[in-house]
């Protein structure tokens, strides 16, 4: 046997030698050069994954939207390989999230409106101007001053002022609102560790619900992008309520699923309900922190 048939036999990965088309160590297809080419590629690939309805990408994202609690159901049941990861579904969430804000809306951001104003999904603020970045960072004008006494109005900044607080500012806050999720996961762990021990669990169920909130956002903001010639407005709003509504109502369900799985007492959805508000709330609560604390560094570092 030559030195390139031995390897052939080898796994790519893990070296184990392999016996079949696939490694029965760590399941890595072997090698095949006629599998490398563009034409394979495209049409047994990229088909196969976006057209594939059973295929883990779909099945992934049917269950995120539509199943709540289901995903991190399976992952604590260790039925992760149909899925795709957790962490890997929360970045691809926020990354599409953002890019359709910036690109359909022009920096728009959703907030809920509990005496103060919070945001309930990061804003991306490369399209905003410093005055539109600051208001939307902080309701107290408290970072409209601070950028005053330095600089004097937010809008006699110049486009290259305007250009590094927004590269600075989405520099911290973007990366830090996936924090977010795993800010829920520790409430979540803090209300239910008696009944799911470990704190990974709790971590899975807040970046599935957090990737879910993105996810279902992007329903607004293609209300907001078509620009209905009439109603348009009341439309979109009407959408955006619809959208929120359900959000509540899919952690309520997805708590009560994930951690009431078999008990059928009277009180478990009105308190699956209390802590779904509680946890929605502190959530906004502190990304509005997040973005608040990115615009302040900013204004310190321009």
């Amino acid at each position: 046997m030559t030195d390139s048939d031995h390897a052939s036999q080898l796994c790519a990965s893990c070296g184990n030698a392999v016996g079949g088309d696939y490694c029965s160590r760590c399941g890595e297809e072997v090698l095949d050069p006629a599998k490398l080419t563009l034409r394979y590629f495209l049409s047994h690939t990229v088909v196969n994954e976006l057209l594939n309805l059973d295929g883990k990408i779909w099945r992934t994202l049917i269950s995120l939207l539509f199943r709540p609690g289901f995903l991190a159901i399976e992952y604590s049941a260790g039925r992760r390989r149909p899925y795709v990861n957790p962490l890997r579904v929360l970045i691809v969430a926020l990354v599409v999230y953002l890019l359709a804000a910036t690109q359909g809306g022009g920096g728009t951001g959703f907030s809920l409106d509990v005496g103060i104003k919070l945001n309930i999904a990061p804003v991306p603020m490369s399209s905003l101007s410093i005055g539109g970045a600051l208001d939307q960072a902080d309701r107290f004008d408290i970072l409209e001053r601070m950028f005053v006494e330095r600089f004097g109005p937010a809008e006699n900044a110049t486009p290259e002022q305007s250009k590094r607080f927004n590269r600075m500012l989405n520099g911290f806050a973007t990366p830090l609102s996936l924090t977010t999720a795993f800010v829920m996961g520790l409430l979540l762990y803090a209300c239910f560790h008696r009944r799911r021990p470990l704190l990974v669990e709790h971590m899975v169920f807040g970046m599935h619900y957090f990737s879910a909130v993105l996810l279902w956002l992007l329903v607004p903001l293609a209300a907001f992008a078509l620009k209905l010639p009439r109603y348009s407005v009341a439309t979109a709003l009407a959408v955006l309520l619809v959208v929120q509504l359900w959000q509540f109502a899919y952690l309520a369900i997805a708590t009560r699923r994930f951690y009431f799985p078999a008990d059928r007492t009277w009180f478990v959805w009105p308190l699956c309900a209390i802590v779904a508000v509680a946890a929605y709330l502190l959530s906004s609560l502190f990304l509005t922190a997040v973005q608040f604390a990115g615009a302040a560094l900013a204004i310190a570092m321009l």
